[in-house]
């Protein structure tokens, strides 16, 4: 009872010092999307939110004390906290958000800001810690001490992991093939769940399956979207313990029909180009062709044209020049063909419609060639293409144009030896396609692959219907939506998923809105005036699937044992944070032996009635 009442301490490998100056605590509360998952009817935000009290109960002496969220990073709180006072926790509004935490580079700027002149330095974090730190930060936290408060474990989640849609022709009346993936990140095994396709607000398919556990399905539908321009839809599944990832909404956008002129200067350009253009629109006539053989483009109209396609032009006098200007400011594209002719283009249609520079004409002799690989995988234009190996099914080049690509061209197809074959340029807010070598057999083998039909369609799809526009985007990723010029002058606006309203200002000089606020997840309606212009959506980040979890060891191998506590749920806040600090109190422990010892001693000194009795 002497040793308990002297208070005994067992003192820990601690970098607390004992002082009553300021000391620096930090507070940061995940906000992010993963902190939506619920567990016991309360979600890991809220969750986290109660752990507050309890650590602001801990905090001895003088504190300065900053609280941040996440995402959006924002300070909650800044100020000095003196023992005893009560903080008014309850008015830090943390509300969930669909973004990406970027937790650690948020310790990271803030080891670069905070006081590190005070003696003792902590940080307290209430998050899910989906990512481990990275190494860098090994040589910042010398005197920090880090509290991790970790979240519970995922019970059942069901997700929506990818959408696609499998085919290059996108009719009203023809099947189109949506393909989805659902993935099980639960613990438990997931029967008989619907997965239901909608397309405006209509379910047109579902089908039901079981889940094992870390099990991934792919399932394929095929729907007729029955209308032109931007069909809406929507893959969903049961809410579960993580709603976030249990609805993807999705646009496609159909033409009715792509009205094409093409301009060659060879009849054997012209018959190579129509035969490809003709095998695309097929019966259903879904190209409107106008075909001319022209060796000097002297004038040229283009009012009612939605992709044009040049073969090598030879000369393009000054009004033709304007009238291509002006057809690319109206939302129209160019597939340009470089062969032999290019080398006399003159500087006056190269800075006009931005064109590379030439620079030689490289001719491979003796059965030598080149190969062609992709350089930009995710360009919109190889998206869709589900080839293994697509670099196998790239021509090869016998002869080519070289040439000194600007500053804002984008590579999409190389050859082996870095120079373009396929670029993209970006003018007046629409889109040239520039090939290096032209459809002719004594140039490359390109017309005798089979990727060149479905490599032109997705051009002339990509040129005419403006799938930008409709593209899926990542949530808190900024939208750009391009304009044609007849619209860009009406009152903009766009409609979130939670139907509000925002008015929106064009960049006139770009043509395009360039739109920040997508918070939300969902679909975003346009409309100009009031009038529905196109429409997109956007996605959870990968990022924030709930699935992701940094182990302790992982963490511990970059903080540091002497810099990190784990603390888990079911331990208690206060008592671990004290201890950590000043070392563990034993006077329970000599109390308990203090018990231990009377009982013992009663049971030993008890009378013996027998000897009583003698």
């Amino acid at each position: 009872l002497i040793l308990m009442f002297s208070g005994p301490l067992l003192i820990s490998e601690t970098i607390w010092i004992p002082s009553k100056k300021e000391s620096t605590a930090v507070i940061i509360i995940d906000n992010s999307a993963s902190m939506s998952v619920k567990n016991d009817n309360l979600t890991f935000l809220d969750q986290a939110k109660e752990k507050i009290p309890k650590i602001l109960s801990s905090f001895d002496g003088l504190v300065n004390l900053k609280v941040i969220q996440t995402n959006p990073p924002l300070e909650l709180y800044s100020g000095i906290v003196e023992e005893g006072s009560n903080l008014d926790y309850k008015d830090w509004n943390v509300d969930h958000s669909n973004g990406k935490d970027n937790l650690w580079n948020l310790v990271d700027s803030l080891l670069s800001t905070l006081d590190m002149s005070l003696p003792n330095k902590e940080f307290f974090i209430l998050s899910d810690f989906q990512f481990e730190p990275p190494r860098s930060l090994k040589n910042k936290i010398k005197d920090w001490r880090f509290y991790a408060l970790s979240s519970s474990s995922l019970n059942e989640n069901i997700a929506i992991t990818d959408i696609s849609l499998m085919d290059q022709v996108k009719m009203p009346n023809d099947l189109l093939k949506l393909n989805t993936k659902i993935e099980n990140m639960g613990k438990n095994e997931i029967r008989n769940l619907p997965v239901e396709l909608y397309l405006n607000k209509e379910r047109v398919g579902q089908i039901v399956s079981n889940f094992k556990i870390n099990t991934i399905k792919d399932f394929s539908f095929q729907v007729y979207p029955g209308k032109s321009g931007v069909v809406s839809g929507k893959i969903e599944i049961p809410v579960d313990n993580f709603s976030l990832d249990n609805k993807q909404t999705f646009e496609i956008n159909i033409p009715d029909q792509i009205s094409c002129k093409v301009i060659a200067s060879s009849d054997n350009g012209l018959f190579i180009i129509k035969t490809i253009l003709e095998s695309i629109s097929g019966e259903e006539e879904f190209l409107d062709l106008e075909l001319k053989l022209m060796s000097e483009i002297e004038r040229i109209y283009l009012d009612e044209t939605d992709v044009l396609i040049l073969e090598d032009p030879l000369i393009i006098e000054p009004s033709a020049i304007e009238s291509i200007k002006r057809f690319l400011n109206e939302g129209g594209s160019i597939l340009w063909f470089a062969g032999e002719n290019y080398k006399n283009i003159n500087e006056q249609i190269t800075s006009n419609l931005l064109l590379p520079n030439y620079e030689d004409q490289i001719i491979l002799n003796d059965k030598s060639y080149l190969t062609v690989k992709v350089v930009d995988r995710k360009n919109p234009l190889l998206q869709d293409f589900n080839i293994r190996n697509l670099e196998s099914s790239l021509p090869k080049i016998f002869r080519y144009n070289s040439i000194i690509p600007k500053k804002d061209h984008s590579l999409i197809l190389n050859l082996n030896n870095n120079d373009p074959f396929l670029l993209n340029i970006p003018i007046y807010g629409s889109e040239i396609y520039f090939f290096t070598s032209p459809l002719d057999l004594k140039w490359n083998d390109f017309t005798m692959k089979g990727l060149l039909i479905p490599l032109i369609h997705r051009l002339l799809i990509l040129s005419a219907t403006n799938e930008l526009n409709t593209q899926l985007i990542e949530v808190n990723e900024p939208k750009i939506i391009s304009l044609t010029k007849e619209l860009i002058n009406k009152k903009w606006s766009i409609k979130l998923p939670s139907g509000r309203k925002i008015l929106v200002i064009p960049e006139y000089s770009n043509e395009v809105i360039v739109f920040e606020e997508t918070t939300e997840l969902g679909s975003y309606e346009v409309f100009a005036d009031d009038i529905f212009y196109t429409a997109f959506s956007t996605r959870l980040s990968n990022k924030e699937s709930p699935k992701n979890r940094a182990s302790y060891d992982k963490i511990n191998s970059v903080i540091g044992n002497n810099n990190l506590v784990w603390i888990e749920d079911e331990m208690e806040i206060q008592d671990t944070i004290e201890s950590q600090r000043h070392g563990i109190l034993l006077w329970r422990l000599f109390l308990i032996i203090a018990i231990i010892l009377f009982l013992l001693e009663s049971y030993l000194s008890k009378p013996n009635p027998n000897s009583l009795k003698s």
